[in-house]
């Protein structure tokens, strides 16, 4: 089966197809798969397990971005939303850098970063940074959208501002991409930040929204 998205093509199976499509229309009850060899049940497994996989990730970025709109997110819907408990919920954003319970703290705010290769200072100055804690990371950037810039493959000092209030956070687009040092800190970025390791994702850097 073919679907078509955004004018692109893509060869799917055909048990896949009517899934996704029952999926979108809310249809009920599940259908079992058709396919009825060893072979084609495995390839569909395969296939299920990596778009589960892709818009589990998505979920999660979606969710952790929908909280950080504002300090006073309503969790309540965002869990209903997702099918998840008040619980299971915490543990997911507190994943992804954003407090378990916003009543006590808010996040760790890479604001700025150094070069270790040749001490250059970038998106702050040198007093601005005095006093902040730090942390090295090689910078290793996963499978994204953006292209890395020059920095990937460089080791990096990032400089934070601990426990910043997710209300004056300001994360916007880069709520849910976090560094992750190996004394267990979880740190969000700033768009300022996000944008000169990866490059501006927008179309046009001059509007907020890009287009």
């Amino acid at each position: 089966m073919r679907i078509s998205i955004g004018g692109e093509r893509v060869e799917v199976p055909d048990d896949l197809g009517r899934a996704l499509l029952a999926a979108l229309r809310d249809e009920q009850p599940v259908k079992p798969p058709q396919a009825s060899t060893f072979d084609d049940l495995t390839a569909l497994v395969y296939c299920i397990s990596r778009v589960t996989q892709r818009l589990t990730v998505v979920k999660e970025l979606a969710m952790s971005r929908a909280d950080a709109t504002g300090g006073y997110s309503n969790r309540r819907a965002l869990g209903l939303a997702a099918g998840m408990a008040p619980s299971q919920l915490g543990r997911v954003l507190q994943g992804h850098g954003l407090p378990r319970d916003r009543r006590a703290g808010g996040v760790d705010l890479a604001v700025a970063f150094r070069t270790a290769d040749d001490g250059v200072l970038h998106l702050a100055a040198e007093e601005d940074v005095v006093g902040l804690p730090s942390f090295t990371l090689p910078f290793n950037p996963a499978q994204i959208v953006v292209e890395p810039t020059e920095f990937a493959g460089r080791e990096l000092v990032f400089y934070y501002r601990p426990q910043v209030p997710i209300a004056v956070a300001g994360l916007g687009r880069t709520a849910g991409y976090t560094l992750r040092p190996e004394r267990g800190l979880i740190a969000c970025v700033t768009e300022q930040v996000f944008d000169k390791l990866f490059g501006d994702p927008r179309l046009d850097p001059t509007r907020p929204n890009g287009r």
